[in-house]
């Protein structure tokens, strides 16, 4: 048995949990929704699923974290006078950056498209990872968990409805073959 946090759970090979993380990794929002209809189809289990795509997710987000770190808003000045005041915009984005770093990520993490900008932009600012990364794990921690919890309970639906579905085609087919069975039988009783 395996104890994660107090929760006891059954032997389970961890290698998918691997590849879901990594998945998370590469790519975010549809792997939270298969990884719901994994765990709803029992194939994993909820509560290390989600662990594993957010640690996939958080990952992903110091990667480019570390990118914006590479960048110098220095380099902007190189840029000439093709972009004149982008220096002072940058500037002033940077101040505003630094100021609401951890609710700008929080934030981030509950839409689509934001936060690979938001955590390229801190990482430019130079801004501590210790003053943001409560903010970006409770922020991911939300999403993940909506998410998968949507995946699984779609999956959970899809399988009620799946199972209506195939009672009412199987009572169309005993219909349709009483109907040609008696179409049949009177056709050949006539002739």
């Amino acid at each position: 048995m395996l104890n994660i946090a107090g929760f006891t759970l059954p032997n389970t090979p961890i290698l998918p949990y691997l590849l879901v993380g990594l998945a998370a990794t590469l790519e975010g929002p549809i792997t939270l929704m298969a990884t719901g209809v994994l765990a709803s189809s029992g194939l994993l289990l909820p509560l290390p699923a989600i662990l594993s795509v957010v640690a996939g997710n958080l990952a992903a987000d110091m990667g480019w974290y570390g990118l914006g770190r590479l960048g110098k808003l220095e380099w902007l000045t190189r840029l000439g006078p093709k972009f004149t005041g982008l220096q002072t915009q940058a500037q002033s984005l940077e101040i505003q950056v630094q100021k609401y770093a951890p609710r700008l990520l929080m934030l981030s993490k509950l839409t689509v498209g934001l936060p690979i900008p938001t955590l390229i932009a801190t990482g430019l600012s130079r801004v501590p990872v210790r003053r943001w990364v409560f903010f970006l794990i409770l922020g991911e921690m939300i999403k993940s968990t909506v998410l998968v919890g949507a995946g699984y309970l779609f999956a959970s639906a899809i399988q009620q409805a799946s199972t209506g579905v195939q009672v009412f085609l199987w009572g169309i087919t005993v219909i349709m073959l009483i109907s040609i069975t008696v179409f049949m039988k009177r056709k050949t009783s006539r002739a």
